[in-house]
């Protein structure tokens, strides 16, 4: 029976990240590490197992979208301009996945999740760095078992509580602001999947369901159709239907193949010898011109283009001049940390995700980069804890 491993990642690269190991049947293994920068201890427990990403419920929007006629795939390209409204940043910025048709009286509907695009193909770089190819990825409170004798379904993980309130409608509360998010439940019965408690008086306790929150999520992926990824990041299938018609003349070409390779064995060995040398010597220059990055000797070309990609956009409009002035600014302005950097090439754009301990660090480092003569746009900012999460663009100025 195959196995999966099923890894629930965080809100930023910072928090920490729940896995486990099952079949169909029973947990074989689960754990957590620290943060992302550990995220390739996993690669060896992904190895012959179906890997599936699960994203934290509040940086997923599950919305159901009223559409003028039965959904088509030609209505796909319209689907941002009906959200428009709802979302409060650009459209290019967000990330819609498709899911179901479905019917809202008798108007038809389509249900979409919604996130940041940036933060989204932001985590799918990191699994790929460590080597984990997740084939399925969705929003977690998604895979809450839902019962018959309760209309919401509720677990804990870490310090945060999830909920499917319905079908297609989940939310993520931070502990402390349990007992306000519960009052809005009204009478709804609610179906009590942890051994935490709290106060609510239609709360209906399932000691049989009890179990590791991503226990219970792997039981309900056979369930669940949704998959995040769809369209540029779309897993492709291999095709397996033309193999056996081919068998015979594949392996008797890979025979051929087989004794070509032995009468050029010596020179082949020594040509590796060479290239063994090479690659070594690449891999030192390297690590000279960036100190402190991991070097993966396989992709160690691909590496050295990227680096490259990222610091060539020249002139007084690219990464490194704006690289150049954001620095000092990480320095003067305490608490105030990067989470992630993502270079636009195009429209000669930083886009800065930071956390600080307050809304005024925000102020003060939007006034530092405008003294410095550069465009600076600051987009919402959001309590997370004890700190205050936001992003910032930065551009040249004209």
């Amino acid at each position: 029976m195959k196995e999966t491993l099923i890894i629930r990642l965080g809100q930023s690269v910072n928090d920490p990240i729940h896995w486990l190991i099952s079949n169909a049947n029973e947990t074989i293994a689960s754990g957590r590490i620290d943060n992302s920068l550990v995220l390739e201890e996993l690669a060896e427990k992904a190895q012959s197992r179906e890997v599936i990403a699960l994203f934290p419920a509040s940086k997923v929007q599950l919305k159901t979208v009223v559409l003028p006629t039965k959904y088509n795939r030609k209505l796909e390209s319209a689907l941002p301009f009906m959200l428009e409204e709802e979302l409060a940043c650009e459209l290019d910025d967000v990330l819609i996945s498709i899911g179901e048709p479905c019917m809202l009286g008798e108007k038809h509907a389509l249900q979409v999740a919604v996130c940041q695009r940036a933060w989204f193909e932001n985590w799918l770089d990191i699994l790929k760095t460590a080597e984990l190819s997740p084939t399925r990825a969705l929003p977690d409170a998604l895979l809450l078992p839902q019962f018959d004798d309760a209309d919401v379904t509720v677990t804990a993980l870490e310090n945060n509580w999830l909920f499917r309130l319905n079908a297609w409608r989940i939310a993520e509360v931070e502990t402390s602001w349990i007992n306000e998010f519960i009052a809005t439940l009204d009478t709804q019965s609610l179906a009590h999947l942890s051994d935490l408690e709290f106060e609510y008086d239609n709360a209906v306790k399932k000691l049989e369901h009890y179990d590791l929150p991503l226990a219970i999520f792997t039981k309900q992926l056979a369930t669940q159709p949704f998959n995040m990824l769809q369209g540029a990041f779309q897993v492709k299938k291999q095709s397996k239907g033309v193999w056996p018609v081919w068998q015979v003349p594949a392996i008797a070409a890979g025979i051929a193949l087989m004794f070509g390779l032995v009468l050029k064995a010596v020179t082949a060995y020594q040509l590796e010898q060479k290239v063994a040398v090479a690659k070594a010597e690449t891999i030192e220059a390297y690590q000279q011109a960036f100190p402190g990055s991991k070097v993966r000797p396989n992709l160690i070309r691909r590496q050295i283009q990227s680096k490259l990609s990222q610091v060539s956009s020249g002139g007084e409009t690219g990464f490194l001049f704006l690289l150049h002035h954001l620095t000092p600014v990480f320095k003067d302005v305490e608490g105030f940390t990067p989470e992630t950097l993502r270079f636009d090439s195009k429209r000669g754009e930083l886009r800065l995700r930071a956390s600080a301990k307050d809304f005024q660090s925000f102020n003060v480092v939007k006034q530092r980069l405008e003294r410095s003569a550069l465009q600076v746009e600051q987009g919402s900012l959001s309590n997370s804890g004890n700190l205050v999460v936001g992003e910032i663009k930065i551009k040249a100025g004209s």
